[in-house]
């Protein structure tokens, strides 16, 4: 089906129903591309994908991969436009994912939130769209003390991009950024020492601008 969606697309759009009940699968990477393909067909009517997104935000999808999935097209039905109507059902949704037992989820839905303070230009201090966020940083600052270097990667990174459009949210998490500026992923490193100065004080910056000699003769 996914593969028939780029040539013949009036087959799949055919079968509609089957891959709605499909994405109620048990079997995780069935829910996932299932998910994927009802995305597909359904994107050039927003209404039709509201819906969509809105009814499946209301249960509980048992693949995480699937999650992430809804999670982000949660996150573009509201970037694209601002849809007082969904809006409420899915920031709900975004929030619960913050509580998932999956790392890759909760990481997901922190950077949802991150993404969409980006856009949020009414927004201020800790709030996005209504709503307080200082749960997603909160967690992302827990990442970076992760073990795996890719959780910590994420997680500087989605700072990184949250500290140019809300700096003194990006903050909070400073200290723990820090310890970062010697981990032995250089990319890692550099992207903490770039966030750092975009949300230091000037007691730390200039310490921070020494540190830069360091890094030239290492990248």
């Amino acid at each position: 089906g996914v593969h028939l969606t780029k040539t013949v697309p009036d087959v799949t759009r055919r079968w509609v129903n089957e891959i709605q009940g499909t994405v109620q699968s048990d079997h995780p990477m069935v829910q996932f591309h299932a998910l994927a393909l009802i995305y597909d067909l359904k994107k050039a009517d927003r209404l039709a994908l509201h819906k969509v997104v809105t009814s499946l935000a209301k249960s509980q999808l048992k693949s995480p991969m699937a999650e992430c999935l809804l999670i982000r097209y949660a996150t573009q039905a509201m970037t694209s436009e601002r849809d007082a109507s969904v809006e409420k059902t899915l920031m709900t949704y975004l929030d619960s994912c913050l509580r998932h037992k999956s790392e890759m989820v909760t990481y997901e839905a922190a950077r949802a939130f991150c993404s969409l303070a980006a856009v949020d230009k009414d927004g201020v201090g800790h709030t996005v769209f209504g709503y307080d966020i200082t749960h997603a940083t909160t967690i992302l600052q827990i990442f970076l003390t992760s073990p795996k270097p890719v959780i910590r990667f994420g997680a500087i990174r989605t700072l990184n991009s949250l500290a140019q459009q809300r700096p003194q949210m990006a903050a909070r998490c400073n200290s723990d950024m820090e310890p970062l500026l010697s981990d032995a992923n250089r990319n890692t490193a550099t992207l903490a020492l770039t966030t750092l100065l975009k949300t230091g004080h000037e007691s730390n910056v200039e310490r921070l601008v020494k540190q830069i000699t360091t890094f030239m003769s290492d990248i």
